[in-house]
């Protein structure tokens, strides 16, 4: 008995996954998402926002400084990811890709802005220390702050990647379109400012 014909449904999971297969192992569920979201499946999109809405608004509201620049800025990235899509490749670095929109878009909006607000990079503390240890560690993280602060974009840029967004040196470098030396040799850097600078604070 022959093979029946492939439905067009059928058909587009086969194409899917060929695209998938020749983006190597590193092909992950992000990039079946993107690629199911260039054929308009925007219950795929909407999985994509809800994976990365909280992330980049911490990532935009650690450079913007302020909550709605930081919000409208996180709603520019995914419209102009959802319109760059066609030109994206799976190659299991969705994050690096979204974070880099991310981050001109922030960029275009530091332009002409001047937040008022400080940073605030202390995680929230899931049990309430004694009032001692809290004004102690409100102390700690308000000097970490103006360290940050301190530095210049492109070592704050790597700190707030590598440590607060928690992405590996090679994503890093993927986001920021540098080498992974480079990225090395900012975090060596700034780290030794930022110890510098809370050794005098002391």
């Amino acid at each position: 008995m022959g093979a029946q014909p492939a439905t067009t449904t059928e058909a587009g999971a086969d194409a899917m996954a060929a695209e998938i297969t020749l983006a190597g192992d590193l092909a992950n569920v992000e990039d079946r998402l993107a690629v199911r979201c260039r054929s308009g499946d925007m219950q795929a999109f909407n999985e994509l926002v809800s994976r990365y809405q909280l992330r980049l608004f911490r990532f935009a509201y650690r450079l913007l400084r302020d909550r709605n620049e930081a919000e409208d800025a996180v709603q520019e990235t995914f419209v102009r990811a959802y319109r760059a899509l066609p030109a994206y490749r799976p190659n299991g670095f969705f994050s690096s890709w979204i974070y880099s929109i991310a981050l001109n878009e922030c960029r275009r909006r530091m332009r002409g802005f001047r937040p008022a607000l400080s940073l605030d990079f202390a995680p929230p503390a899931r049990n309430a220390p004694d009032p001692q240890q809290s004004v102690l560690n409100r102390e700690r993280n308000r000097h970490l702050r103006e360290a940050i602060d301190a530095l210049p974009e492109h070592y704050r840029l790597v700190m707030i990647l590598f440590y607060f967004e928690e992405m590996s040196v090679e994503d890093v470098s993927r986001a920021l379109n540098l080498s992974i030396s480079a990225v090395k040799v900012r975090l060596h850097r700034a780290r030794e400012r930022l110890a510098k600078r809370l050794q005098q604070d002391m």
